[in-house]
């Protein structure tokens, strides 16, 4: 049955508030509950959708939303509207909706409040990227709400943070001990704290005991302190422990076996961003947070600057491009532009930027 036009003319006559709410939930009923629509159907629907969405009472988009959330056939860019809305509406496909991916989830995490965040975390599934943002910018409210979601995957980064807000929060504490897929993380983690603790520790003792030996012998009690004695970040393989597949480019890299351009092309056509951003944080010796910001980001300037800098080719670079356009579902224009973007780069200027954020390109 084709849509009824005169009930539609009917419904579309009443502009008020009440009238669209009307409007949306009837027709929400007759396409996406009570039968299965054509193609046509649905694109005059969300055609209708997009036109009357704003202007609907909260409690009305709430009531779509609710079956936006479980529908396959609900346009991404609709659902993102709703994602993006007061909580009371976003809600549900928050915490539902399978159409929203890793970078839409990321991009909510971090420029929407923290009752979005708390949607997020209660999701069925959560990849260790999405995790790590909602750990970096949640409240303890979050973080507990994570730390009790079994469908939640932690990376090493995000446990380390868990652990040190855990030091304060006794409920976050509980939570952690009693997770045993956790268990060797944090155990690991700790034992990180410790080692630096000890280091340090004993760094400032010698230094002391130079300084007090030096005082006694009459010379100026000037104490240096050494680099050591400073919090030096976890070792670089610690970053890899949680990834065997990144670690087993970076050594077959290391022994020539390998390039960083086969390297990336490989991750970047199976569509493991993180793991990308995981590698290319290693070789460079930048923060993998944040090539991952840069790499999901709308704009192409900072993965840019971070390919060149290290002497990733074009072709290296367009399956990067490719990796982002299937995820930031941009247009072949928009693709376009960022090859064209890639070639405009100064090398030595990015080679520079990877030299001041204290990295250089581990070579075998």
């Amino acid at each position: 049955m084709a849509l009824n036009s005169a009930h539609l003319d009917l419904l579309a006559r009443d502009t008020s508030t009440a009238g669209r709410g009307r409007l949306l939930g009837d027709l929400t009923r007759l396409i996406l509950v009570e039968r299965d629509a054509d193609e046509t159907e649905l694109e005059i629907f969300f055609d209708i959708v997009r036109a009357i969405l704003s202007t609907a009472a909260a409690s009305d988009r709430r009531e779509f939303a609710e079956v936006a959330a479980g529908s396959r056939h609900v346009p991404h860019d609709v659902i993102l509207i709703l994602a993006e809305d007061e909580i009371r509406v976003a809600e549900p496909v928050l915490q539902r909706s399978v159409d929203l991916t890793d970078l839409d989830l990321i991009a909510l995490a971090e420029t929407k409040g923290d009752e979005h965040r708390l949607a997020i975390a209660a999701r069925v599934s959560l990849s260790g990227a999405v995790t790590e943002v909602l750990v970096r910018n949640g409240s303890d409210a979050v973080l507990h709400r994570l730390g009790a979601n079994q469908g939640a995957e932690f990376t090493i980064e995000a446990v380390r943070e868990m652990q040190h807000r855990a030091e304060r929060d006794e409920e976050l504490f509980r939570i952690l001990i009693e997770r045993p897929d956790l268990a060797d993380v944090l155990a690991r983690c700790m034992r990180d704290t410790l080692r630096r603790i000890v280091e340090k520790s004993r760094t400032c003792h010698e230094t002391a005991v130079a300084a007090a030996r030096s005082g006694a012998a009459g010379g100026p009690k000037v104490i240096e302190v050494p680099a050591a004695a400073e919090a030096a970040p976890p070792p670089a393989k610690a970053r890899l422990d949680e990834r065997p597949d990144v670690a087993r480019f970076v050594s077959r890299i290391r022994a020539g076996e390998t390039t960083l351009d086969a390297a990336v092309s490989e991750l970047a056509d199976s569509d493991h961003h993180a793991d990308l951003a995981c590698l290319l944080g290693e070789v460079s010796r930048i923060d993998e947070s944040q090539i991952l910001r840069v790499l999901v980001r709308a704009d192409s300037v900072g993965i840019a600057t971070v390919a060149r800098g290290l002497d990733i080719g074009e072709a290296a670079y367009n399956r990067i491009i490719e990796l982002r356009q299937r995820r930031l579902k941009f247009s072949a224009g928009q693709a376009r532009f960022e090859r064209e973007h890639y070639g405009r780069v100064d090398v030595e200027e990015a080679r520079a930027m990877i030299t001041q954020h204290g990295g250089r390109r581990a070579r075998a």
